[in-house]
């Protein structure tokens, strides 16, 4: 008999502590159409400005090189921010006026050397599908340079590999067994000036 009276009593017990749960849960907790709002806890997130990073790219155009500035999500080491430069370079600007910059050319690495060297590997695609003359080529290296060197703070050079390997010319004008900087440092005078810089 006693047996019966405790489990009698147990059972009501939880009966009544699965009420008061439940009334908690869906009153408190969910309070779904009761019109109380329950307001979540202030937290810090950033705000979209803060999370925007500003590149500075250079495309080649009729006049020259011609500045522009992206925003895209902010990067966080060198070598993200030098990637994110090649990407947006090479997808262009966003009027499509960036001329002679060959289209559906990937990114396959990039490294920075002891030399501080910055390494470009690109997909061979920058090749085949360059169309231009040889001031198209000098104005296409010229714009990869200056966007990487005004983007980026610890390199001195860059050098472009095609499918990981050297290669003598781009477009068949301008010899890429060196790094960039002495070859762009050239500036074109007379009727084939080169501004933007």
């Amino acid at each position: 008999m006693k047996n019966k009276k405790v489990w009698l009593l147990l059972t009501v017990f939880f009966f009544i502590a699965g009420l008061a749960g439940s009334f908690f849960l869906f009153h408190e907790v969910m309070p779904g159409n009761s019109g109380t709002a329950v307001e979540a806890p202030a937290r810090n997130i950033p705000t979209v400005a803060e999370d925007l990073f500003i590149l500075r790219l250079y495309f080649p155009s009729e006049e020259g090189l011609r500045s522009v500035e992206k925003r895209i999500q902010r990067r966080t080491n060198e070598t993200a921010i030098a990637e994110a430069v090649i990407e947006e370079y090479f997808r262009g600007d966003d009027t499509g006026d960036s001329l002679h910059v060959p289209r559906d050319v990937k990114l396959l690495g990039l490294y920075t050397g002891l030399d501080r060297i910055l390494y470009i590997d690109l997909s061979d695609e920058v090749r085949r599908n360059f169309q231009g003359d040889a001031l198209s080529e000098y104005l296409l290296l010229k714009g990869i340079y200056e966007s990487l060197m005004s983007n980026l703070q610890n390199i001195q050079d860059v050098k472009i590999l095609i499918e990981g390997r050297e290669v003598e010319t781009l477009g068949g004008h301008i010899y890429l067994k060196y790094a960039l900087k002495d070859i762009v440092s050239y500036n074109y005078t007379g009727d084939n000036a080169i501004s933007g810089e």
